[in-house]
């Protein structure tokens, strides 16, 4: 067991706290580019505890600002998507992709206090069907060269779900090899070539072992994990009892992402948003 203050440390992602200090020094998942598409692209989100809105303008370029108008806290969600910005529903206080705040029409004539005003804004660039925030201090690093974004899109898909759970919670799931035996367990066998793309649903290796099978009847891995540049390489070894030795590579990118291999041509990489 760890002290409430270390378990604080790493699982706290708020502004200031020290997993959150450190996670807004690289880039967050923050939307599929999917939900962006209909006539309205404007879509709420909540990332490491702060709520943000991310919006396309008529030029279809993004924005990501704070969700609620500096001047009364009005939901921007609900603001007018119009001239490359949002404009606040409730005195159309006009904001740009970068935050500022360009006109305040119910201001007198020549005012120019709106260029006092500056919203929250970060960063956003699209990789594969994934819009992503930058959220730190500075300028924003390089992007990863994962071999997720360098791949066309022809052989990529994105997607995300909820999980009510904390992120390290999720993370340490994502690396357990064991589990996989229990939670993933198949009573039945598919034929793995009418299962492409579902999970667990191929061979093990050059063998004729379904790797639902292969789970089943050895559930007690031999697992090592080595520190490695990216993150952790955790290594599980299935040892069949005939000279052969199954072995499965997962690998965690530092510092939420893990790469997970699903058969022989397919993986997921992972990432774990708070």
């Amino acid at each position: 067991m760890i002290s409430q203050e270390l378990n604080d440390s790493l699982t706290r992602v708020g502004k200031g706290s020290d997993a959150g200090e450190v996670l807004r020094r690289y880039w967050q998942p923050a939307a599929l580019v999917d939900e962006l598409e209909g006539a309205r692209p404007v879509v709420p989100v909540r990332l490491l505890g702060e709520d943000l809105v991310l919006f396309r303008d008529s030029e279809g370029k993004l924005g990501l600002i704070g969700r609620h108008c500096p001047h009364r806290g009005a939901d921007m969600c609900f603001g007018r998507l119009e001239d490359n910005g949002l404009r606040c529903p409730f005195h159309g206080w006009h904001f740009n992709r970068a935050g500022q705040c360009v006109e305040q029409p119910g201001e007198p004539a020549g005012s120019r206090m709106h260029e006092q005003i500056q919203s929250t804004a970060y960063p956003v660039v699209e990789k594969n069907g994934i819009i992503w925030a930058y959220m730190g201090p500075g300028e924003a690093p390089e992007f990863p060269a994962l071999d997720c974004f360098r791949a066309p899109t022809s052989h990529v898909f994105a997607f995300k779900g909820v999980w009510q759970c904390n992120w390290l919670q999720a993370m340490e799931v994502g690396i357990d090899p064991a589990h996989a035996s229990f939670l993933h367990r198949f009573l039945q066998d598919e034929d793995p070539a009418e299962a492409y793309g579902k999970q667990f649903r191929d061979t093990a290796g050059d063998t004729e072992i379904p790797m639902t099978k292969l789970l089943r009847d050895f559930p007690r891995p031999e697992i090592t994990a080595e520190e490695a540049d990216h993150g952790l390489k955790i290594t599980a070894l299935r040892h069949l009892g005939d000279g052969r030795t199954h072995v499965r590579i997962t690998n965690q990118i530092f510092p939420e992402a893990i790469c997970i291999p699903m058969s022989r041509e397919m993986t997921i990489t992972q990432w774990h948003v708070p």
